[in-house]
């Protein structure tokens, strides 16, 4: 953005009687696009715009210094020479904001030399935030207005706004380019935990992911550059799936059947009479008591025991059929959204997407990036993110609702740890729950 402009052809004679025009006339500000409307007047003065005042302007100059150049020293000057001007005079048509100080007492009251006061007042000017108006022998006066005149500060004051507002919506997309990244980050380095050390296959993708810049040097990329890595991330995450899945032994069959520690109430009863004898049952052999779900009594001809074996092959085989389509449709409408903003342009979900969706959930459903961090770790990156999609589904369960997400995680991977949590018939029961 540049703040510095060229001062006007001057032709004609220098008007020695009033305040010296001549080569310091104002200069013409190049307006930034903006939405805002300046207010102002037919008088022949801008006024700030309606609410706002000088002290205002000094606040927004603040905010706004690194973003035109404008340094310290000269930043200092400027605001000490505002301050003693009239406060009324910024929002009054009918008069001008003017600082009327001799440069020798300006000089002392800021600790700098005449010559070094001088060159700060036509920096400033240059910048188009001031106007030098001077008598023929260089003095200032209240006569006449000579003197550090601010109108065209006050002309500038919308687009100082409006740079300050689009520097913050920069700001805020680099800090949300930065956490994908380090989501990607976390997400490959999780994978290539995954495979075997002396997999060679995963060669390349550990030299790009050694290529990658330090995290720290994220917000200093610029926007633009930063945009260009974290799609060569994404593309990363994309690119390590598709190398495990081959070398993974891709039979198709779920894993064992596990009831979720969430449990659904619309379970379907498959529950038949025995066809076997009081006498033939095993009733001195032990109780399965790690079991989720009701054992079968009778012997392996035994109806029950025949249902049951046909309830678990169904319950694979909805399993086996869990497509990203199908994932997406049990997720709750928060979670489908964040799912979208991973895939840009790409149709269907990649495991990498509902990874760093559910990674961007977890401020939204209170859970710590501690309690994430060791659901990765003792899960697995897929059952970690499978568990926070269901947790995140059932915080409207019709009758048992989740409402403490970040305990539940913490809790379930507690039990992963012991063993006990049954991930598998949460994710029917959801399933069965949404119809999908």
């Amino acid at each position: 953005m540049d703040w510095f402009y060229h001062p006007p052809n001057i032709t004609g004679k220098r008007k020695t009687h009033l305040c010296e025009q001549g080569n310091l006339a104002p200069r013409r500000l190049v307006p930034l696009t903006t939405s805002r409307t300046r207010t102002m007047t037919t008088a022949n003065h801008p006024v700030l715009p309606q609410g706002f005042k000088r002290f205002s302007v000094e606040q927004t100059l603040l905010k706004a210094a690194a973003l035109i150049g404008l340094r310290g020293p000269t930043l200092h000057a400027l605001l000490h020479m505002m301050q003693k001007t009239d406060p009324a005079a910024w929002t009054d048509p009918a008069r001008e904001p003017v600082f009327f100080a001799p440069q020798d007492e300006t000089a002392r009251a800021l600790g700098k030399t005449r010559r070094a006061l001088y060159n700060t007042e036509i920096t400033l000017e240059r910048m188009g935030l001031i106007e030098r108006r001077v008598k023929a022998n260089g003095q200032r006066s209240s006569h006449g207005k000579c003197g550090i005149v601010f109108s065209k500060l006050i002309a500038a004051f919308p687009d100082l706004l409006n740079l300050i507002e689009q520097a913050e919506i920069e700001r805020r997309r680099i800090k949300a380019l930065a956490n994908e990244r380090s989501s990607c980050l976390h997400y490959v380095n999780a994978r290539l935990r995954e495979a075997t050390n002396d997999d060679s296959t995963l060669d390349h993708i550990r030299g790009a992911l050694a290529a990658w810049p330090r995290t720290d040097s994220l917000t200093r990329m610029g926007l633009d550059a930063l945009e260009a890595h974290v799609e060569d991330a994404r593309r990363l995450c994309i690119a390590v799936d598709d190398v495990l899945d081959l070398l993974r032994d891709s039979s198709g069959e779920p894993a064992e059947n596990f009831r979720s520690h969430i449990q659904e109430n619309n379970v379907i009863d498959n529950s038949v009479s025995c066809n076997d004898a009081v006498d033939r049952w095993s009733a001195g052999k032990p109780a399965h008591s790690d079991l989720p779900v009701s054992e079968p009594t009778g012997p392996g001809d035994c109806r029950e025991n025949e249902c049951e074996a046909a309830s678990a092959s169904r319950k694979a085989k909805m399993l086996a059929h869990l497509t990203p389509d199908r994932i997406f449709k049990m997720a709750s409408a928060d979670m489908q959204h964040a799912i979208s903003v991973q895939l840009g342009n790409r149709t269907e979900p990649r495991k990498s997407d509902f990874f760093r969706a559910a990674e961007a959930m977890l401020p939204a459903l209170g859970i710590n990036p501690s309690a994430w961090n060791d659901a990765v770790s003792f899960m697995g990156i897929d059952r970690a993110w499978l568990t926070v999609l269901l947790i995140d589904a059932n915080r409207d369960h019709p009758e048992t609702p989740v409402k403490s997400p970040g305990g539940l995680l913490r809790t379930l991977t507690r039990k992963d740890r012991e063993g006990t949590f049954k991930l598998d018939g949460g994710l029917i029961g959801l399933l069965t729950r949404k119809g999908v």
